[in-house]
């Protein structure tokens, strides 16, 4: 826990010593009552984001101390300049040449007006030079669409084949186990609409309503509402063209890593494997849990908004976000583990696995298209590697977020003594889900730090807490894996 915390105050600290001098760009400042001259271009043609332009900066100071001269850029979002850096300083009564390299990334607009300034603190007022900027981001557009064709050109036939053989794969192995129906079998074609509730128990019931296809219906046109309103976004946030190729890429590529890693983990319980029907279930339920996940958080994020300022977008990351997504993601593993077909560990693992990639998979996508679009990424290169970094990490991380609420409850249902206190069992599986999505989330914000600081895009301390994670879960698995045989065996014997 101190860990912890030291981290956080780290990680404050470093985003505090970024905004360093933000006070003197707040606001409004006498413009013109620095004596400022700067060889500066109108109108700039840019072919590469982020690009940087070599400024040469002639500053007279006029008081009596020594005077430090920063470089601000307005936001118009917000409406308020904001300090970039610190390009030098000036003796008293004195003049100096300052060099410095101003940087502008592509922000999705063809053409933009920019505001900079050169300002400083004189007699404690904020005095300053304003100076406009056009940019033209036609070329590098045209370098985008270019190279993001290209990739769809590859990405596309590529992700759609792979997501087609693992869809087939996984319909043949189903029905390679499964023998000539007979009257009163449990898993018919009829039964996957109509189950048998007869006598059941209202676990059961409420299991049957979560893995009805139905209830997929259900799902999926949240799920479309949701991808509905990452279209809209993309299309706001960057140019028509470009947001549809990188809506269409991302939404094909951010299926992949979760079909593939859910796969694997339903295929190798070779000795008591669940109906597939389940394992669609719960990636279903994942992404009902998106959808239900995205306005609650947006309403928490706005509301704690009001009052903590700019530092609630972390603030939510770790303490908001994880609590709320894990309890709804979750609460679905709860309502199938009321179905007999949950037995052991492994089942409860493979549950709570298949819901947190189905959430993964539609996050991602957001991600992919509107918050790290090539726009906000800096570049082709940059949502690349985006794009691979959460397809492997955060699929993987937010499957064993989940899994941890199903092993435990899995676990109690494979133990005559506990199997009456299963349902208990999501209290402190859940719990453990929080702790570690909290975990994660933070370690993100501490590389982002990093990065900022670095100025170098790679992550360390979330990789390093997946890759920890993986291998103890590899280990649960195993024992699960351990767990099925054996009561498959004794089932057989007896």
């Amino acid at each position: 826990m101190m860990a912890l915390l030291a981290l956080l105050a780290f990680a404050w600290v470093a985003a505090a010593a970024l905004e360093q001098g933000q006070g003197l760009a707040n606001g409004s400042f006498a413009n013109d009552s620095l004596q400022v001259q700067m060889s500066l271009n109108r109108t700039t043609v840019f072919e590469e984001s982020p690009s940087a332009v070599a400024l040469s900066v002639t500053v007279q100071n006029p008081s009596d101390s020594n005077l430090e001269v920063w470089f601000a850029v307005y936001d118009k979002d917000n409406e308020e300049w904001k300090v970039i850096e610190k390009i030098g300083d000036v003796p008293a009564r004195g003049r100096a040449t300052l060099g410095y390299n101003a940087s502008f990334q592509y922000t999705g607009i063809s053409e933009e007006e920019t505001q900079i300034a050169i300002i400083g603190e004189m007699d404690g007022r904020v005095v300053g030079r304003t100076f406009s900027v056009l940019e033209q981001w036609e070329i590098y557009e045209g370098y985008l669409k270019g190279g993001l064709s290209g990739i769809a050109l590859i990405a596309v036939p590529v992700a759609s084949l792979v997501l087609l053989a693992l869809l087939a794969f996984s319909v043949l192995v189903a029905r390679s186990r499964r023998r000539k129906p007979k009257e009163g079998d449990e898993y018919t074609l009829k039964t996957l609409f109509f189950p048998h509730i007869s006598g059941r128990p209202l676990g059961e019931l409420l299991a049957d309503l979560v893995i009805n296809p139905i209830f997929w219906l259900v799902e999926a046109a949240c799920g479309f509402v949701l991808v509905m309103i990452i279209l809209v976004s993309s299309l706001v946030s960057i140019q028509t063209d470009i947001a549809l190729l990188v809506f269409v890429i991302g939404g094909l590529v951010c299926w992949l890593m979760p079909f593939i890693y859910l796969t694997v983990a339903w295929t190798l319980d070779v000795w008591d494997r669940e109906p597939l029907r389940f394992i669609a279930s719960l990636f279903m339920w994942g992404i009902l849990a998106a959808f239900v996940a995205f306005w609650v958080n947006t309403a928490i994020d706005l509301a704690l908004g009001l009052f903590l300022g700019g530092f609630v977008g972390i603030l939510t990351a770790i303490f908001v976000a994880p609590v709320v997504e894990e309890l709804l993601k979750g609460s679905g593993v709860l309502l199938a583990s009321g179905h007999h077909e949950m037995k052991n560990t492994y089942d409860g693992l493979l549950y709570g696995f298949a819901a947190g990639v189905g959430f993964a998979a539609i996050e991602n996508w957001l991600y992919f298209a509107v918050q790290n679009n090539p726009a906000s990424a800096g570049g082709i290169g940059g949502w690349i590697f985006l794009v691979t970094y959460r397809s492997l990490f955060n699929s993987l991380g937010h499957g064993w977020f989940t899994a941890s609420t199903g092993a435990v409850i899995g676990f109690m249902k494979g133990r005559k003594s506990l199997k009456r206190y299963a349902v208990f069992g999501f209290v402190p599986g859940v719990l453990i889900a929080i702790a570690l999505h909290a975990t994660f989330n933070f370690f993100a914000v501490v590389d982002a730090v990093v990065e900022l600081v670095t100025q170098v895009p790679i992550f360390i301390f979330n990789p390093l807490l997946v890759i920890v994670v993986t291998a103890i879960y590899l280990c649960i698995m195993a024992l699960g894996l351990l767990e099925s045989r054996g009561k498959t065996m004794e089932d057989a014997q007896g």
